[in-house]
């Protein structure tokens, strides 16, 4: 990493960059990695669009990996939405989001049905969501006025296998045109919604950090736009480069790297 894009704050994504997929298994490096950086200094907040685990047990999931991380470093697109509906009023859901995550929206005050009238539906990564699913908002949307809301934007997500699988960016594109107002709202990645929390987690400005993921399109554009330093690594949902050919020049990752640990090695070329 060149000196000028030397940064005293990391926001780190996880799945992709620390580890692969849904099976959480460390990429090379990464631990021992993500554990030094408090050893230099360097302030570090993960940025997650988990959708499918409650925040306390994503952490135990990396703590059980190795990974010295504490729940005030995990800003998650699940509870940035359950806090933000909750000031919002909105207390009747629609969760079209993974079945295993019923319960904690119920433990959180949240009443949830199965149709019809209801405050808002919320999407999220459910590998068993079908056309009948969807179906089952149009009356909350059409005939109710609720509002539709994603907890983040991402095209698809990698299983347990490694597979890809359509993510809730797709259903809400279906769904939206739907709404009184064209569009959902973005809870996590790519909303700068997301990006603002976790600078005010750690007492950050957009200046001070580099953000990194393995998505440049869902992630880091956002990132770079807000001030960011951004760096792409390899380690996740793209193998290669290619994915930049989508994207505007000026929206280019600043640091490409085949996986985070390399990120020192390119600071100290």
């Amino acid at each position: 990493m060149k000196q000028r894009f030397q940064r005293t704050c990391y926001l780190i994504d996880v799945e992709g960059v620390l580890v692969r997929d849904k099976r959480y298994q460390p990429i090379e490096g990464s631990v021992a990695w993500f554990n030094g950086l408090a050893r230099r200094g360097i302030r570090a907040c993960l940025v997650s669009n988990n959708t499918t685990h409650r925040p306390e047990e994503q952490v135990a999931v990396l703590a059980a990996a190795g990974f010295d991380v504490r729940p005030e470093q995990l800003v998650s697109a699940l509870n940035l939405g359950l806090d933000l509906l909750a000031r919002w009023g909105k207390r009747r859901v629609l969760w079209l989001g993974h079945p295993r995550l019923a319960a904690y929206w119920q433990e959180r005050g949240f009443t949830l049905v199965a149709g019809g009238a209801c405050d808002v539906v919320v999407l999220g990564v459910n590998p068993e969501l079908a056309v009948a699913d969807l179906e089952r908002a149009l009356p909350a949307l059409l005939d109710h006025g609720a509002e539709l809301v994603a907890l983040h934007r991402n095209l698809f997500w990698l299983d347990e296998q490694g597979e890809r699988r359509l993510g809730p960016g797709v259903w809400s594109a279906a769904l939206e045109g739907l709404t009184r107002t064209g569009q959902a709202v973005c809870m996590g990645k790519p909303s700068e919604r997301i990006y603002r929390a976790a600078l005010e987690r750690i007492d950050a400005t957009a200046a001070e950090a580099l953000f990194i993921a393995d998505d440049p399109v869902a992630d880091l554009v956002t990132a770079k736009r807000l001030g960011m330093v951004t760096a792409f690594v390899l380690s996740g949902k793209y193998a290669d480069h290619g994915i930049l050919a989508r994207l505007d020049q000026e929206d280019w990752p600043d640091i490409i790297a085949e996986r985070p640990a390399a990120l020192d090695e390119e600071e100290s070329g």
